[in-house]
């Protein structure tokens, strides 16, 4: 082997025993927030942690000080009188239909904050906000400002300002009539964009409760949760990233090796999956197939297949067989839903099951067709060997169906690379105990299960 892929290959077994290490030293990625809800939850994560912290009678019992240093971040540190000041998230002025996700206001001037993690503007949204709060008086422009937040969108769309423009110049609103009605701020859910950040005030915020943990825990978990949104959250735990960097650092040509394997992985996926679709399973029933014992169920004779499919396969039950053409690593159509498939032929269960190795869109599945007729108790056999049914399957393919499945592109083509030593060929081996086609004599004669 070539020195430089024995280095390549060094440094990730090296990689994986320190990853390990790290972990057990207690290094982690746990992120409570995210855990319950998604990190994309617009309203139910996002709006209402920013309103918890801004609220001067939220639970953290710190007053003020969260809101005063976000004024402070906004550049409106004195824009507010904060011994008069409300809070409200999902505000709906009046009882009006429109719902502002965050509104301050200390009774003179006030602060509206639109939350567009993700969503799309709604049609007139910014003009009928401004509406709700009565701030259409240009005269009164001073009283109110517009924060749109996002992951850093420049302006509210034309279709959400409803009429209205932004004047980046001066920082404003403005109507029809080209007059400020508002003071508008962006405000970025990212790091480092030129814009003010919420990092800023969330680092702001943490330092100033560095000696109440439980409360800095909190926030540096909800920061994590907006890295993690903005897609710039940087494990705490080794990755591979930090093995092509340190190897690109030290003149290595390990990102080099990377591209080239991830463009090689699919042919060698495809290539255990042939194997494994084809030879392995032949070598497996093949005294099984010569003694009458099963049929291998092929182009010739997919009929078989009738009986154990739903009635949209049965005038076409030999789309269902692999072929190599079809293999689930190869581009082009036809590469889901294909598998090999053995009957039985004799003994209990003849003509009634149907031993297969089956890839769905995502599934790896090894297990058994049974038909309509095949008596129940089998099921109860099959369950004993932790074979289950695969729902999706039974709706839309197989009508009984009793399986053991992995993801094909991870743990299912990890295993079919040693198929003797799979769980996949365990199964099998064990199905063809329990149905009584042999016994281990039987199976020593042949493959090794």
């Amino acid at each position: 082997m070539d020195s430089a892929w024995e280095e390549l290959f060094a440094a990730l077994e090296a990689f994986e025993g320190e990853q390990a290490q790290q972990k057990q030293r207690g290094l982690n990625d746990f992120n409570l927030l995210s855990s319950v809800l998604s990190v994309n939850d617009e309203v139910r994560l996002h709006t209402r942690f920013i309103y918890s912290l801004l609220n001067p009678k939220g639970k953290h019992y710190q007053g003020s000080r969260f809101l005063k240093l976000f004024l402070e971040v906004i550049g409106r540190q004195d824009w507010l009188d904060l011994t008069s000041v409300t809070v409200l998230k999902e505000h709906c002025p009046d009882g009006q239909e429109d719902q502002i996700d965050l509104w301050i206001t200390d009774g003179k001037r006030q602060i509206v904050i639109e939350n567009k993690l993700n969503a799309q503007d709604q049609y007139r949204q910014v003009a009928r906000y401004l509406e709700a709060v009565g701030a259409t008086d240009s005269a009164q422009a001073d009283d109110t400002l517009f924060i749109y937040l996002t992951k850093n969108r420049q302006a509210p769309s034309a279709f959400g300002l409803g009429g209205l423009t932004v004047c980046h110049r001066t920082s404003h609103l403005l109507n029809t009539s080209g007059l400020a009605i508002a003071h508008y701020q962006n405000l970025s859910y990212r790091k480092n964009t030129g814009q003010d950040s919420i990092h800023t005030w969330l680092e702001s915020c943490a330092n100033a409760v560095a000696g109440q943990s439980h409360i800095a825990w909190a926030l540096r978990d909800y920061q994590a949760v907006v890295e993690r949104a903005t897609k710039e959250y940087v494990s705490k735990v080794k990755t591979l990233k930090d093995v092509l960097e340190e190897g690109i650092a030290n003149g290595k040509r390990h990102h080099e090796q990377a591209i080239q394997l991830a463009s090689e992985l699919p042919a060698i996926h495809a290539s255990w999956l042939e194997q494994a679709m084809t030879t392995n399973l032949e070598e497996l029933f093949e005294p099984f197939v010569s003694n009458g014992d099963m049929t291998r169920i092929g182009q010739e004779n997919a009929e078989l297949l009738n009986p154990f499919v739903h009635n949209t396969f049965k005038d076409d039950a030999s789309s269902l067989l692999y072929r190599r053409r079809f293999n689930f690593f190869r581009p082009g159509n036809g590469t889901r839903n294909r598998g090999a498939f053995y009957r039985l032929e004799t003994g209990t269960w003849a003509k009634k099951v149907v031993l297969m190795l089956f890839y769905g869109s995502k599934m790896l599945h090894v297990g058994c067709l049974l038909t309509e007729h095949a008596e129940r108790s089998l099921e109860d056999l099959l369950r004993a060997l932790k074979l289950t049914e695969p729902a999706a399957l039974a709706s839309k393919v197989f009508p009984r169906v009793m399986t053991y499945a992995e993801a094909l592109e991870y743990q299912g083509i990890i295993h079919l690379a040693d198929f003797s030593c799979s769980p996949q060929q365990r199964i099998l081996g064990q199905l063809l105990t329990t149905l009584g086609c042999a016994d281990s004599t039987t199976l020593s004669k042949g493959t090794a299960i």
